[in-house]
C-alpha cells in the first residue's frame, strides 16, 4: 500500500510544530525556574516563594535546586577547594571570582571573552587560551553549566572540552555584580 503524499506533507508539518511547541516548553520552563532561583536569591524565603506562587515548598525547594541551587549552598563553609578556570586554566588565586558549574569552572576574565565570542561570532582571548563559537549546526554540544544543548540557548562559547552558554554567562554576570560590589 503507497503512502498518500498528502497525509506524510501534513504529519511532517505537524511533526516540526510539535518540536517547536516543544523547544518553547523548555524555553519557558528554564525562564521560569531561573526567575524562581533569582526571587529566592533576592532574599524570598523557599516557603514564601511557594506561597506567592501557589506552589508547594518542596516544588520551589526542586525548582531552585534544579537552577543552581541557593546562595547558602554556594558559600558551604567545607566546600572543596575550586579547581582552575575550564576555559583559561587561571587558579582561583590568579583572578578576582571563579564561579562553579557542576564539575566546571569559569573565572571573571573568560565571562566577558565568551561573551563577546557569542555576540560577534568571532574567536576570542589569547591563543593558548582560545574561546570560539560553537555553530548553531553542532546540536550534539551542549552548556557544562546547565546541560542544555546548542539549538535551545541563543549562544554558546567552547574551550577545550568546557562550554558556556549565553543564559548561563548572564547569571555568571550577576553573580559578578553581586560578589564583587
Amino acid at each position: 500500500m503507497a503512502l498518500d503524499p498528502d497525509l506524510l506533507n501534513e504529519a511532517k508539518i505537524a511533526e516540526a510544530d510539535l518540536v517547536e511547541a516543544e523547544h518553547a516548553a523548555d524555553v519557558a520552563r528554564a525562564e521560569f525556574n531561573r526567575a524562581v532561583r533569582r526571587l529566592h536569591l533576592a532574599g524570598a524565603s523557599l516557603r514564601e516563594a511557594a506561597k506567592a506562587l501557589g506552589l508547594s515548598h518542596q516544588r520551589v525547594h526542586q525548582i531552585v535546586e534544579a537552577a543552581g541551587g541557593s546562595r547558602r549552598w554556594r558559600k558551604a563553609a567545607k566546600t572543596p577547594r575550586p579547581g582552575p578556570c575550564s576555559f583559561c586554566g587561571r587558579t582561583a588565586e590568579q583572578v578576582k571570582a571563579l564561579i562553579a558549574g557542576p564539575g566546571v569552572y569559569i573565572c571573571d576574565r573568560c565571562i566577558p571573552v565568551a561573551s563577546q565570542t557569542i555576540a560577534t561570532g568571532e574567536p576570542g582571548g589569547p591563543p593558548t587560551a582560545a574561546i570560539e563559537p560553537v555553530a548553531v549546526e553542532d546540536m550534539t554540544e551542549k552548556c557544562s553549566f546547565c546541560g542544555k544543548r546548542r539549538h535551545q540557548v541563543p549562544g554558546l562559547a567552547a574551550a577545550g572540552s568546557a562550554r558556556i552558554c549565553a543564559e548561563c554567562l548572564q547569571l555568571c554576570h550577576e553573580i559578578l555584580a553581586e560578589r564583587l560590589a
